[in-house]
């Protein structure tokens, strides 16, 4: 069955894009068919990262009417996954895609999903803030209950997520089956040279850009969300 993963986090910088890169690295070293798209127009860093290389990457304004037409296409036509990497305020583009599919300014997801029998994946970033906490309770009541809900905890700060384990946002997810992962702290020097460079976690790997040490960072980044995506069960 074909899967269709919406990165959301609602806020900017929280880390939406860092795990979409991630996934889409794991997705493309175990040779899994993905098309790529990447919502942010202003700052397209997924596509920046994968647009010279094998995977299929689109660039789609999904805040506007014409962009989310454009993604109804993307989403029927791929051959294999789609993983979408939503902009800042990407519930704004979930709520256009939950509606009854009549208007001209969105269309109803669980139509098509039933249509090209495909699965809905939220994989939804939180970091030890509160406010994607918020964004997260009020997604979880407007998407529909057949969603697939996987959490990724972003420690990019070395604190517990207090906040996260004490809310009944929580409970909710339990109820639903949620998986929650976790995405480790890559070194920042070497997410610089991956941004600047335009390399990805699997290119990076044998670019003359990065000291043999800093390669082994980013093996080790591989490694370790492949085993992530593996709890969540998207690897076998």
């Amino acid at each position: 069955m074909k899967r269709i993963f919406f990165i959301h986090g609602d806020k900017g910088g929280v880390g939406k894009t860092e795990v979409a890169k991630r996934m889409a690295a794991v997705m493309l070293q175990n040779g899994l068919p993905v098309t790529l798209v990447d919502g942010d127009d202003k700052n397209a860093g997924l596509h920046a990262a994968f647009e010279k290389g094998e995977l299929d990457v689109q660039r789609i304004k999904v805040m506007t009417p014409a962009g989310r037409d454009a993604l109804f296409d993307v989403i029927a036509q791929s051959p294999g996954d789609v993983l979408i990497d939503l902009p800042a305020r990407g519930s704004d583009v979930t709520e256009r895609l939950n509606q009854d599919g009549a208007s001209e300014d969105g269309f109803s997801l669980e139509l098509l999903l039933a249509e090209i029998e495909a699965e809905l994946t939220i994989v939804f970033v939180i970091d030890q803030t509160r406010s994607p906490l918020v964004a997260l309770k009020d997604e979880l009541a407007a998407l529909p209950d057949a969603t697939r809900w996987i959490i990724v905890r972003n420690w990019r700060e070395d604190r517990d997520f207090t906040l996260f384990d004490t809310t009944k946002v929580k409970a909710d997810l339990e109820a639903r089956g949620a998986a929650v992962i976790d995405m480790v702290r890559l070194d920042p020097r070497v997410n610089d040279i991956l941004e600047n460079a335009s390399l990805n976690l699997i290119t990076a790997q044998t670019s003359d850009k990065l000291s043999m040490l800093q390669k082994m960072r980013v093996k080790s980044a591989v490694r370790s969300w492949s085993e992530q995506m593996k709890i969540a069960g998207l690897l076998e």
